[in-house]
């Protein structure tokens, strides 16, 4: 059951951890109140100040009621995975995806050590059923750091498939895993001539021509329309069970991530 609260949070550090990714380090202020919700793939919504110059605030509570009763502004926010979160210092470590315009990236690209923005506690969906002995995990960039955080925390009894999107190799990452882990990376993120649009998320799933036997959990993160496509490829072209599949729309092709 998702609990409502929210919380300031200073940046420690900021900068490129590939051409494409930005990562930041936060310190959680009343770190003791957070509850991380259990999923690898958990995330919050960043809030960002709503410009001239304004700080960021948060909402208040009153009377078992979450709003603004001081009047001050709405906060714009996006949602980002936790990559990392440690409860014991309170320090929140989230990589953004860089790129033009956007309300988060262009607050990532200048983000400097002293900076305060806003969060909420995290929600997630990642959950693969206690049978499973293989997971397929299938993301564009959006979901690699939910990618490399589920590999961190994946036990060495489990078998995983991971496909991931980026735009080129200099934006792959080193990734993890106590799993036994078969990695490949697809450098088609992004739009180019031959492509029929910015992400071949849904080419890529129906590359996948065959399953593992035995119980397995397929986790796609990314474009919705192209996440949905792949859901659909796995469920009824190769007919796996839709209860073991979540697919998670990250981002709408031509709209703002809200």
């Amino acid at each position: 059951m998702y609990h409502e609260d929210y919380f300031f949070a200073e940046v420690l550090s900021a900068g490129h951890l590939t051409p494409s990714m930005i990562r930041v380090r936060l310190q959680v202020e009343d770190h003791g109140r957070y509850q991380a919700s259990d999923h690898a793939d958990e995330w919050v919504r960043l809030a960002f100040s709503p410009g001239g110059g304004l700080p960021v605030t948060l909402p208040q509570q009153r009377d078992g009621r979450w709003g603004r009763f001081d009047g001050s502004p709405s906060c714009p926010n996006r949602p980002y995975t936790v990559r990392r979160w440690d409860g014991s210092t309170g320090e929140m470590t989230v990589d953004l995806v860089a790129h033009e315009g956007g309300v988060a990236a262009s607050w990532a690209t200048h983000a400097r050590a002293g900076d305060v923005i806003g969060l909420c506690n995290p929600e997630g969906r990642y959950e693969p059923p206690a049978d499973a002995q293989w997971i397929l995990l299938l993301t564009d960039i959006t979901g690699l750091p939910a990618v490399g955080r589920i590999l961190e925390e994946m036990p060495d009894a489990v078998t995983v498939i991971v496909h991931v999107e980026v735009p080129a190799p200099a934006d792959e990452q080193d990734l993890s895993s106590d799993a036994a882990l078969s990695l490949t990376w697809h450098h088609t993120h992004g739009h180019a001539a031959g492509r029929d649009g910015p992400t071949q998320l849904h080419a890529i799933a129906r590359s996948i021509d065959m399953l593992p036997d035995g119980p397995g959990y397929i986790y796609i993160a990314g474009e919705a329309r192209a996440a949905s496509a792949a859901r659909k490829h796995f469920r009824d072209t190769l007919g796996f069970d839709k209860t073991r599949i979540d697919a998670v729309g990250y981002w709408v092709e031509g709209q703002a991530r809200v």
